[in-house]
């Protein structure tokens, strides 16, 4: 065995700024200060067209006038059931821009037809809408843009871990990020050596760290189609492929990245999968079956 106890495991995960289940972005980064709206003109500047059709100029597409696309505002808590006091509106994070970053919660419209926890979902309009047709108590995470599909994850209430089933962790994303809404949400147990979160129905998700602290490890989507490979520069957590970290490039042989690397997990009870010169170091989890986890890093 080439392992080597890493008592401060949290220095291969200092650099990562977000590990987020958006694929967190940068406020604007997607859409700049362009308009959203799908408003136009027409050549003779005498007629207004929304993108949607209903002819009403609002944008939103429900005919209504009000351009308010199924969001009703107010603020809400995510993990209080029912705390929109209305059964047809339900309480969201929501993003002003398709950014994928919260601004806000939202009470927004509940879908008449709410699939079931473990089918995949879909999100109208842009990732961070507040509309899609998940049940109460619940939001889609997505794990494909293409589509703006992904799966139901259950909202819970940070740092209550009572308020996930004990083989969930209540995780909250976005917490990080100065001015961003932070989004409590359970999400599942796993084994990073086994990588088993397809058999938790969370197909091409990764299992990832929690923390850098004695780290948990949890199921997280994909933050593009086309995740990083070993040694490939990474800038979120889950930019990796499956079965690979994203650490401080500085701890990885042969990384070609210039802050952060994906390296592979590794046993350090079994022989050194490593390569590069890297040996199996121990990332000190105490979580009961994982204190055997390590990644793949420089030994010196």
């Amino acid at each position: 065995m080439s392992a080597r106890n890493w008592t401060k495991s949290s220095r291969l995960f200092a650099a990562l700024a977000c590990a987020g289940a958006f694929a967190c972005g940068t406020p604007g980064s997607d859409a700049g200060d362009s308009d959203q709206s799908g408003e136009s003109a027409n050549a003779t500047g005498s007629e207004t067209h929304d993108g949607h059709g209903d002819g009403d100029g609002d944008g939103d597409g429900d005919g209504d006038g009000d351009g308010d696309d199924g969001n009703s505002g107010g603020e809400c808590q995510l993990y209080a059931a029912n705390d929109c006091m209305d059964p047809m509106l339900k309480c969201m994070p929501w993003s002003e821009k398709p950014d994928r970053i919260p601004d806000a919660t939202k009470c927004c419209a509940l879908s008449g037809a709410p699939v079931s926890l473990g089918d995949r979902c879909e999100v109208q309009d842009y990732d961070g809408s507040c509309l899609d047709d998940c049940p109460e108590g619940t939001m889609c995470v997505v794990d494909s843009l293409d589509d703006l599909e992904g799966y139901c994850q259950v909202f819970c209430e940070a740092g209550n871990a009572d308020s996930c089933p004990p083989e969930e962790i209540c995780k909250a994303f976005f917490e990080m990020i100065e001015q961003a809404e932070t989004v409590p949400l359970c999400m599942a147990r796993c084994d990073p050596l086994v990588q088993d979160c397809a058999a938790k129905g969370r197909a091409g998700w990764s299992c990832l760290p929690e923390g850098a602290l004695s780290p948990s490890f949890l199921c997280m989507p994909p933050a593009s189609s086309s995740p990083k490979l070993e040694y490939d520069s990474c800038l979120l957590a889950n930019d990796c492929a499956v079965g690979l970290a994203c650490v401080p490039a500085s701890e990885v042989l042969g990384c070609t990245g210039l802050f952060n690397c994906c390296t592979r997990y590794c046993d350090v009870t079994e022989p050194d999968v490593c390569e590069m010169g890297n040996a199996c170091i121990d990332l000190d989890s105490d979580v009961p079956g994982l204190e055997n986890v390590g990644v793949c890093a420089d030994p010196v």
